[in-house]
């Protein structure tokens, strides 16, 4: 018995915790794990929760399952170490172009359009950010402020079809044949306006939580 209370206690640690790195209230996480809001207040009171309810939560951070149902310190420990980051909305091409500025690599994550128009515009941006990442490094401050503009443009027709951008560029570890070297790293993330997934930050700026990669291989 004191097992399953430590146990459920250490869970209740671990849903709040999560749920407050991403900044979300009570009531989100709720809504995205497809429970009420009772529910998740009683999780992290004390823990206890249906099977379906931890896999509600475990899919709406981004987990396994197991990870809610910890058996020892050593999980516990593995899942305080998951770092989200919160990817600022990004508006304009200046926005843009400030977080691919100097990276290495570019990577894309998205939510899934139900839309052929917003696969286009989410589509045609990812390419004119590749192009403009090779043409940025050699252009000149006029040819600059062109690529700028174009990709206000490409923001704005994403937005018309109910996509938001949100971006980061973070410096990580990369492994290249057993050495280490640290790179720039540009993440974008397209998500969909009426995501569940959208907070506020304490500024009351726009953000979306996610879960990175922290290390290349």
């Amino acid at each position: 018995m004191k097992e399953i209370m430590a146990t459920n206690l250490n869970r209740a640690k671990i849903v709040k915790r999560e749920r407050e790195e991403r900044a979300w209230p009570q009531r989100q996480l709720a809504d995205v794990a497809g429970v009420n809001l009772r529910t998740i207040q009683r999780l992290e009171k004390d823990g206890t929760a249906s099977f379906e309810t931890l896999m509600g939560v475990a899919q709406a951070f981004g987990m396994e399952v197991k990870q809610l149902n910890p058996t020892s310190k050593s999980q516990e420990k593995t899942a305080s170490q998951k770092k989200v980051y919160l990817l600022p909305r990004l508006t304009t091409g200046r926005d843009l172009t400030n977080i691919f500025e100097g990276a290495h690599r570019f990577q894309v994550e998205h939510d899934e359009a139900d839309d052929i128009r917003a696969v286009n515009a989410m589509t045609d941006i990812v390419v004119h950010i590749k192009a403009d990442i090779v043409r940025w490094h050699d252009a000149d401050l006029v040819k600059k402020m062109k690529i700028e503009f174009q990709l206000s443009q490409e923001i704005q027709g994403l937005e018309a079809h109910g996509f938001y951008l949100f971006g980061v560029k973070r410096t990580i570890p990369e492994i290249v044949e057993g050495e280490e070297t640290q790179i720039g790293m540009c993440t974008i993330y397209m998500s969909h306006a009426r995501s569940p997934k959208i907070v506020r930050d304490k500024n009351s700026n726009m953000v979306i939580p996610a879960t990175l990669t922290e290390i290349l291989r």
